[in-house]
């Protein structure tokens, strides 16, 4: 009976492990010039299958929805997005959708060995370095960011780029000395950033798989010199209070005013649920809001969505509250092409980027901004993180 048992035991596990195989996701980019590669492993039997997306640090696991005989859909989880995918032979084929924009695009995962490298460069290394850049260089719309990039696994490195409004989270790839190029790929953000090194320089382009290339230059630098986050909300009215009344994620109206704010300190989040810095954001809040509700701390997500129904906006909302394990309320502030946000904060003179953090003390005034968000695929998170754990702890004594 054991070696029965035995024998199930092992032949499962054996099939399990010949199901589950690597690939190498790509999807063609809007220039043609370079393809957005991400390392994927799927996992499928007659019943069921599990496709899971890496990048770096960061995994994305979705559970198929069978559609036909070897066909799935992959929703994401959080954003309005899903992949399509059917195997031919020992490939598979299908699109990438994003529903809150109507874009479709063709897709392809070709098996790999364990390991395989991404982006293959010659004399690759798994180094360390940071460039300050401009996009859009001697434009009107020329922007500052740094790119940074970090060893990962073998010869690989794991990187970011982060911008005023925030970062693109978790980028993988390459670097030899004279070349970079790195990619990411999470349900929203598809870009691949490369380059060219020469000494102490950097010049390339941002490519996307719906618009044209970005060009930057930059220069290597051993700080991360960005705008303060802190100071870029500017206050037009600071004698009215906040005050809002939005419907929540089941469909019941949250009062506020900010005049009997109900707590010693409120943070307030602008955000949606579109937007992945605001779910590396969210992810944060919701712990601290555990950590320290109980001393008077209160959180608030007010999201703007690429809707304005209700009917819309909300069952997207209360997907993201629950697959993100939200506790705090969210609401639905409107349409984020209709720059609903600056009717329901009349205070603010202008929503740079989402997310935009309010903090408000027991008296409703506020107290602190902070745009954007710089999440764990950066170099910055960690000093965030302890920053504003301090800064909560001092404004709640």
């Amino acid at each position: 009976m054991k070696k029965v048992l035995l024998y199930i035991f092992f032949s499962a596990f054996a099939m399990k492990a010949a199901a589950q195989k690597h690939y190498m996701g790509q999807i063609t980019i809007a220039s043609g010039t370079h393809a957005l590669r991400f390392n994927a492993l799927l996992y499928q039997t007659k019943k069921d299958a599990v496709l899971r997306i890496t990048n770096a640090n960061d995994t994305i696991e979705m559970s198929g929805i069978s559609v036909a005989r070897n066909r799935w859909r992959f929703e994401f989880p959080v954003f309005n997005t899903h992949i399509d995918l059917q195997k031919i032979f020992d490939r598979w084929v299908g699109t990438f959708t994003d529903e809150d924009k109507s874009e479709v695009f063709p897709l392809t995962l070709e098996p790999i060995r364990p390991g395989s490298v991404r982006y293959p460069l010659e004399k690759s290394q798994p180094a360390e370095g940071r460039f300050q850049v401009l996009f859009d260089f001697g434009t009107e719309r020329e922007r500052s960011a740094v790119l940074e990039f970090f060893p990962f696994s073998g010869f690989e490195i794991r990187g970011s780029v982060l911008t005023q409004a925030g970062d693109y989270r978790f980028f993988q790839g390459s670097v030899s000395e004279d070349s970079l190029i790195m990619s990411t790929f999470d349900g929203k953000f598809a870009y691949v950033v490369a380059g060219r090194i020469k000494g102490d320089s950097i010049a390339g382009f941002q490519y996307f798989i719906n618009s044209a290339p970005r060009p930057f230059v930059g220069v290597r630098s051993s700080e991360t010199n960005l705008p303060d986050p802190k100071s870029l909300v500017k206050i037009s009215d600071t004698l009215s209070k906040i005050k809002f009344s939005l419907p929540d994620v089941r469909y019941k109206m949250f009062d506020f005013d900010a005049a009997q704010p109900g707590a010693r300190l409120t943070l307030i989040t602008i955000g949606g649920s579109w937007c992945p810095n605001c779910m590396d954001e969210a992810r944060f809040l919701n712990r601290i809001y555990n950590r320290y509700k109980d001393l008077g701390l209160q959180v608030i997500g007010v999201y703007f969505e690429y809707t304005d129904k209700d009917s819309v906006a909300l069952p997207l909302l209360h997907r993201m509250v629950t697959q993100l394990g939200l506790d705090f309320p969210v609401l639905y502030g409107g349409s984020v092409r209709q720059q609903m946000a600056a009717r329901v904060f009349p205070q603010i003179e202008k929503v740079l980027a989402y997310p935009t953090l309010i903090a408000l003390d027991a008296d409703g005034t506020i107290v602190k901004t902070h745009t954007g968000f710089y999440g764990p695929g950066t170099s910055l998170y960690a000093a965030f993180e302890e920053e504003m754990i301090n800064w909560i702890e001092q404004a709640l004594k």
